[in-house]
């Protein structure tokens, strides 16, 4: 689609909207977007139990709201725009969800809870679903794309306020916009979209609810354009509108470019270690060279990671005091790979308690501080909109020096995870949760989205078994 009679780029992307079809995508697309959901499904069992998830959760529940939409996992039932909330909350808990690394973006935290939430309350078919899905990440990752790294620079995080965006239109999808009110439901979001990065640098919990205000807000943009309170219909490119706030310096051709023939949703990664998606590479060769070498924590003298400009000083943090910082941390992240790598191989996952443990363990930190990040040309040369890259050199204490270079890291575009990888990953994610038989339904009726499931047919069967959401993990 082309940006035709001189219409600004929030039209361009609402006419867009209104008109997709499922049938447009190829089916490499559709394939690839029941694969994301599936991944979302097994996210959410992961970030469910986390204490901070429990406490959104308590808090949703205890502000109520009418019984329309599922919380997933407890069964228990609360308004579309809370739900989109908490199962947003769910799914960026512990930095495990998907990622894309040109817009910065963390699509399926923010787009996914909202489409279920509207799915559900709508009692939309899963075609309608898929649907709404691909427009949200499409109009998310493409408004990322336009305004980073600009937005990234002034102190903004991309999945609270590009989500906003995204998860308004998919919204919007949902209750049938035509392209005027899918305009005012992204003018809507542009009252909602926030989110600010000082948690790098001063810490705080609230980084885990980033996707959850995507989803929320775009849940509440749609609602009230669809109640006739709607907002600036040209708010992407509006004299004070986000591009203006949110970058200064846009490209809107990165949004109308290719619209509708290209599908940014195909660069994004699904992750194996729970932490940011800068670090995965680092984190992969450092288990492949603990595994390797075999190596302890005081083998080591001295690290070096080569990196690209966009992380340095952002997740380069030697010292992290807490969970969340250590899950941004480049150094603390090697450190503790090169010591799972002996015990644990190379084709270990890193877990949120893996972090926990670490952040006790005086030769993993010891290890952090005796690791340099510098940049690196190749490295900076090799990161795209898809993948960090990255080069990982130790010596040893008797002399010896190894380097690794991962140019991609697991679960990235060029080293994607197929449909059975990540089935075998939910279903060991899930399988105190569910019974066999109950967890087989819900990977088929995932699978089945684009031919005769019903959302809320998802939604009915992925209930834990009583109890379950309480267990400490």
């Amino acid at each position: 689609m082309s940006a035709n009679r001189n219409l600004g780029t929030t039209a361009v992307l609402a006419e867009w909207a209104a008109a997709y079809r499922l049938e447009d995508a190829p089916d490499a697309v559709v394939e690839r977007m029941k694969a994301l959901v599936l991944d979302f499904l097994r996210v959410v069992a992961v970030g469910a139990r986390l204490p901070w998830s429990r406490s959104t959760r308590v808090l949703a529940l205890q502000l109520g709201g009418k019984a329309e939409c599922s919380l997933v996992l407890c069964g228990s039932r609360i308004d579309a725009a809370r739900a989109a909330f908490v199962n947003g909350a769910y799914a960026h808990a512990c930095d495990l969800d998907d990622t894309h690394v040109g817009s910065m973006h963390h699509a399926g935290a923010s787009i996914l809870p909202a489409v279920l939430a509207m799915a559900e309350r709508e009692n939309a078919s899963g075609r309608a679903l898929l649907e709404a899905a691909i427009i949200g990440y499409e109009a998310s990752l493409r408004i990322g794309l336009a305004t980073q790294p600009a937005l990234f620079q002034r102190g903004f995080m991309a999945t609270p306020t590009c989500g906003a965006m995204g998860a308004a239109l998919a919204a919007g999808k949902l209750l049938k916009f035509n392209a005027t009110d899918m305009a005012g439901a992204l003018g809507a979001a542009g009252a909602y979209a926030g989110g600010l990065a000082q948690f790098y640098l001063s810490g705080g919990v609230t980084k885990r609810l980033n996707g959850a205000r995507g989803a929320e807000s775009g849940v509440m943009a749609a609602l009230l354009t669809q109640a006739g309170i709607w907002g600036p219909r040209d708010i992407l490119e509006g004299e004070a509108g986000f591009f203006h706030a949110f970058s200064g310096n846009a490209k809107p051709e990165k949004i109308t470019g290719d619209l509708g023939r290209g599908y940014r949703l195909m660069e994004v990664s699904t992750k194996i270690h729970a932490g940011a998606g800068r670090l995965q590479a680092t984190v992969d060769a450092g288990l492949s060279l603990g595994a390797q070498h075999g190596l302890a924590a005081e083998q080591i003298v001295e690290c070096e990671v080569g990196i690209p400009k966009v992380v340095q000083g952002r997740l380069t943090q030697l010292d992290p005091p807490d969970l969340q910082s250590a899950q941004l941390s480049i150094p603390f992240s090697l450190a503790m790979a090169l010591a799972l790598g002996r015990t644990r191989g190379a084709q270990a996952a890193l877990r949120r308690e893996d972090y926990e443990t670490a952040l006790v363990d005086a030769d993993i930190r010891a290890l952090s501080n005796r690791t340099r990040c510098v940049l690196d040309a190749e490295i900076e040369a090799g990161t795209n909109t898809e993948e960090v890259p990255s080069r990982v050199s130790i010596t040893l204490a008797d002399g010896r020096k190894f380097v690794v270079h991962e140019p991609h890291p697991r679960g990235s575009p060029h080293r994607r995870m197929t449909w059975d990888e990540l089935s075998a990953l939910f279903k060991d994610t899930v399988a105190d949760a569910l019974p066999a038989a109950t967890l087989n339904r819900v990977l088929d009726l995932v699978a089945g989205l684009d031919r005769d499931t019903q959302p809320r047919e998802i939604m009915g069967a992925f209930v834990a078994a009583p109890g379950w959401l309480e267990l400490d993990r």
